[in-house]
């Protein structure tokens, strides 16, 4: 699996780094577009720890999260609003997407690897139980080793060492363990066959609600 990368520059208020991607400005997300888009992908399963909640209260609780959040990061009160799109919407939901800047400043220290295993670990819903994961480097720039116990299986590979960059076959090998367990996760493309540039998305959805988004959305997948 081989990914197309180009340069981006990221700032930290902007939700998602994919709307730098185009530097035409968008129009106005109204709270009514909001709605219609949690009760789309409530359908396909995204907030089910939120299934008792209304699409109004959904809508409210998320965006509670979102002041929460904010008000951390810059250590006073801050209120980021919810006029998101439903990409960025979707990414609020860690246990059914995960988005990634393949530039993740990958080195000895920062553990990135072992973090990118325990996302898809989350993303599974418990069905893909990674143990003991080590990510050992024999110099800052590798020979790398990483390793997790898997059941009764140890699985262990040895990422290329390319700077700041990941390397893919961790996305390969946690998409062959999730698959194994019978957990669906593919790659969503956007509307786009080429994906998000430097960065890449992958959802835990079932065929039915893969359609859901193909139709809704216009989304391409990658399995």
């Amino acid at each position: 699996m081989k990914y197309t990368i180009l340069f981006l520059i990221v700032f930290i208020s902007c939700d998602n780094p994919r709307k730098n991607q185009n530097m035409i400005p968008k129009k106005k997300i109204s709270k009514e577009n909001v709605l219609k888009d949690i009760s789309i992908l409530r359908k396909c399963g995204f907030f089910e720890d939120l299934k008792k909640l209304n699409d109004e209260e959904v809508f409210e609780k998320l965006h509670l999260n979102r002041i929460e959040k904010y008000s951390k990061i810059f250590e006073k009160k801050y209120d980021p609003g919810m006029e998101l799109d439903e990409f960025d919407l979707a990414c609020l939901d860690e246990r059914k997407m995960i988005y990634l800047d393949l530039e993740a400043d990958v080195c000895a220290e920062n553990n990135v690897y072992t973090n990118v295993i325990e996302m898809f670990s989350n993303l599974s819903n418990g069905s893909f139980k990674p143990q003991n994961i080590t990510e050992k480097w024999q110099s800052p720039s590798g020979p790398i080793t990483i390793e997790f116990k898997l059941d009764d299986e140890i699985i262990k590979f040895n990422p290329k060492y390319s700077e700041d960059w990941l390397d893919s076959k961790v996305f390969e090998i946690c998409q062959e363990k999730t698959k194994a367990k019978n957990t669906r996760i593919v790659e969503c493309l956007g509307e786009s066959r080429y994906g998000y540039g430097q960065n890449i998305a992958f959802m835990r959805i079932t065929e039915t609600e893969q359609k859901i988004l193909k139709d809704n959305y216009k989304y391409k997948f990658r399995e």
